[in-house]
């Protein structure tokens, strides 16, 4: 779960160090930069959203092994 608060936080801060280098310098093409963008928002999502699925599956086996759910 670390793991990919990290990555996550890792990208997030990629996303706006490239926004503030794009806004100033204009390293890339608009368009590119925009999939670029799109591209580090989806990863963003799905190493988030499968970070939390983990974390209730592993969370509902605890319980389930200790008898607090059937």
């Amino acid at each position: 779960m670390k793991i990919a608060y990290i990555s996550c936080l890792l990208m997030f801060a990629l996303a706006a160090i490239a926004t503030i280098l794009q806004i100033w310098l204009e390293l890339m093409a608009w368009d590119i930069y925009f999939k670029v963008m799109i591209t580090l928002g989806l990863f963003f999502l799905l190493i988030l959203g499968v970070a939390l699925a983990r974390r209730e599956y592993l969370s509902d086996n605890k319980l389930r092994n200790e008898g607090y759910i059937d």
